[in-house]
């Protein structure tokens, strides 16, 4: 059985965990416990007990599998699922992830488990995937290279006439195509005045000069990249450039900063602080976040109210951003904590990249 799931049975004095996944409820704790990639099972359960090997539930409806380590049950009605989480959960505190539970499902749940307690161990499950083992880091390297080389194509993708939606439409295709599995989320492409707004969504205005932030990821094997980086049509500004050249600057002294035992809310105020002083606005947003089989992975990441010490292993983004009325900029790398000194899984340019 997967250590870290019997360290979860021992910190949260649970007798058995049990684990989900369907299309309104997706728990990265399922896939990561199971071994099983995300897409390939749509409505199922994996039970986590101390005495026993994992026990997969999967449906006649999907794809059968075989995972090495997980004992796999095919039920065909909804009373066989509660006939073997009755045989299968023995003891009375039942761990689940409460987060990923809707109202519904939890309520039967607790009704085809009468007896149980159930205790929300969701903390457990986020702590469990903090740390990246190095395979999950070869993942998210992977996912950032093709997400940097897919950006660093944008160029040839871009045409004279093309609209924000078209061209984030482009890039997805060829994310998915590099990659062979889903994104990570929906890219943002913003233009001029709309890369002001953080969570700008793509629209039908025609890319024309000025700068134009893109915020992407590739996912490999069910794990996220998450790049940002900015483009110009035309010759940029010296306003654009050198709020660029700030930008790119405060990046570098958040990676410098990222190290084994660092403070994240002292590292965003050290980053905040030099914003403010260089370019005339805090940040409005967190400096980054853990990235790993979600966009927004734990760690929490560097947000101005967390005082977690960041630990060796940690895979997280730093993307200092500086908003204006004009045009915005905003910068993002992947990072891994070390000891010493961080190792960037990606790096963005120190200009502008022009486009055509």
């Amino acid at each position: 059985m997967h250590k870290k799931a019997k360290q979860i049975l021992k910190d949260a004095n649970v007798d058995a965990v049990v684990l989900k996944t369907s299309p309104s409820c997706v728990d990265p704790g399922f896939f990561y416990f199971s071994g099983i990639l995300p897409g390939v099972l749509n409505n199922n359960a994996i039970l986590l007990s101390a005495r026993k090997k994992p026990l997969l539930l999967r449906t006649v409806l999907d794809t059968k599998i075989n995972v090495e380590g997980l004992r796999i049950k095919t039920v065909k009605r909804r009373k066989q699922v509660e006939e073997t989480l009755n045989k299968e959960l023995s003891g009375k505190r039942i761990g689940i992830n409460e987060q990923r539970y809707t109202v519904d499902s939890l309520k039967r749940l607790k009704k085809s488990l009468p007896g149980k307690r159930f205790v929300d161990i969701s903390k457990y499950l986020s702590q469990a995937r903090e740390i990246k083992e190095p395979w999950e880091i070869s993942r998210i390297s992977k996912a950032a290279k093709i997400t940097e080389k897919a950006l660093n194509e944008l160029s040839q993708i871009f045409k004279k006439g093309i609209t924000e939606r078209q061209l984030a439409l482009k890039l997805e295709f060829l994310l998915r195509e590099r990659s062979k599995d889903d994104v990570a989320f929906s890219p943002i492409v913003a233009n001029a005045r709309n890369s002001s707004f953080p969570h700008h969504f793509p629209s039908e205005r025609k890319i024309k000069k000025g700068v134009v932030l893109v915020d992407c990821g590739a996912k490999v094997k069910g794990y996220c990249a998450d790049l940002t980086r900015m483009f110009s049509v035309g010759k940029p500004s010296k306003k654009e450039s050198a709020l660029y050249e700030t930008v790119v600057e405060a990046k570098r002294r958040g990676q410098e900063l990222s190290v084994e035992g660092a403070i994240p809310c002292n590292v965003f105020k050290q980053v905040s602080d030099f914003l403010k002083r260089n370019a005339g606005q805090a940040l409005i947003h967190g400096l980054g976040h853990g990235l790993g089989m979600e966009t927004h992975d734990s760690p929490p990441g560097f947000l101005r109210d967390i005082k977690q010490p960041l630990k060796a292993g940690m895979v997280l983004t730093v993307e200092p951003a500086v908003y204006g009325k004009g045009f915005g900029v905003r910068i993002e790398d992947d990072i891994v904590v070390g000891k010493r000194k961080c190792k960037a899984l990606s790096t963005a340019p120190k200009q502008l990249i022009p486009l055509r």
